[in-house]
């Protein structure tokens, strides 16, 4: 076969067996030789590092931002009705599965210091409230005595001078043992607060009202519309987020054990299994038939781009 005869075949079909010959051949190789460690440890690494000294990354992500701010405010129907019924009701169901986290792990995550003075203030403040409204009525019940009232205040008044000072004098001590009685009771009380709210979400006995609040936020959030959302897109601050992450990934990167913890993390997530093919990976998610026809489609017309162009009539001339 004479080289025009091949080109002429490779912009034709012969394209297609050409590049699903090349897939097969990737899909064939190891893991752990298609991805060497070195390389894609050196790849990671020389991402993060361009990606961290990139001025303009930041800026992409504004624009990234702002276009989605916009495109947000544009539209008022809520989250329900832009998500497919079929996501959301998979979404909702996926909710009310039963799951009951284990206590310790509860406690843990929310018995932390901001959230307890958060939930101490609450309750000191609510039982501050409830006080002074069980209080009102015996407030009432005196004025109520009218002239039987003025006239023991006058003789008392007459008697020790200014009954504006004994009241007010009264008043502040009933509200500081009111204060005193009501922090006792708070900071005695906070353990079993949070004890309960980790019961409520920890109890198998009641997975069932754990699922009911899961469905509630969900159903919350749904209720959101895009002008919403994208307000508090703008209060996130992203790119002051982000200029923070990338501070916190260069003084990392600097560090000697950044190598030893990228290394972990990539054995965990590209080499499980680095003695398995690329085929056979994917085969066992589902994914070997899509790649693969994937994979083909793309790379035939790049082989019909390259076979039609002037430099492979001359590399193929060269080779006689």
């Amino acid at each position: 076969m004479d080289a025009q005869t091949l080109i002429d075949r490779l912009q034709a079909d012969a394209a297609d067996s050409l590049a699903g010959l090349c897939v097969d051949s990737v899909l064939g190789t190891k893991v752990g030789t298609l991805l060497p460690d070195a390389l894609v440890l050196s790849t990671v690494r020389q991402g993060l590092t361009g990606w961290l000294a990139s001025d303009s990354a930041v800026k992409v992500i504004n624009t990234v931002v702002e276009a989605l701010a916009n495109r947000l405010k544009a539209e008022r129907r809520p989250l329900k009705d832009l998500v497919a019924s079929d996501v959301r009701h998979a979404l909702r169901e996926m909710m009310a599965r039963p799951f009951s986290p284990e206590r310790k792990l509860v406690l843990t995550v929310i018995d932390r210091g901001p959230t307890r003075q958060l939930v101490r203030q609450l309750l000191l403040d609510a039982v501050l409230e409830f006080g002074r409204r069980a209080s009102a009525p015996v407030a009432g019940m005196a004025r109520g005595l009218g002239s039987l009232a003025k006239m023991a205040g006058d003789r008392v008044k007459a008697r020790s001078g200014s009954l504006g000072s004994l009241v007010g004098a009264v008043s502040d001590e009933v509200e500081r043992q009111l204060e005193k009685r009501a922090t006792e009771f708070v900071d005695s009380a906070l353990a079993g607060v949070f004890g309960q709210i980790a019961d409520a979400l920890s109890d198998p006995r009641r997975a069932a009202e754990a699922a009911e609040l899961r469905i509630a936020f969900f159903d919350g959030a749904l209720e959101l519309t895009g002008p919403q959302l994208a307000r508090e897109l703008a209060n996130l601050d992203v790119a002051g987020g982000t200029e923070i992450l990338r501070a916190g990934l260069t003084r990392w990167l600097a560090t000697p054990a950044s190598d030893a913890q990228l290394e972990e993390f990539l054995a965990l997530v590209v080499h499980r299994e680095p003695e398995r093919t690329l085929g056979d990976v994917l085969a066992e998610v589902g994914l070997l038939e899509v790649t693969r026809t994937f994979g083909a489609e793309q790379l035939a017309p790049r082989i019909r781009a390259v076979a039609a162009s002037p430099e492979c009539a001359a590399w193929l001339a060269s080779l006689q």
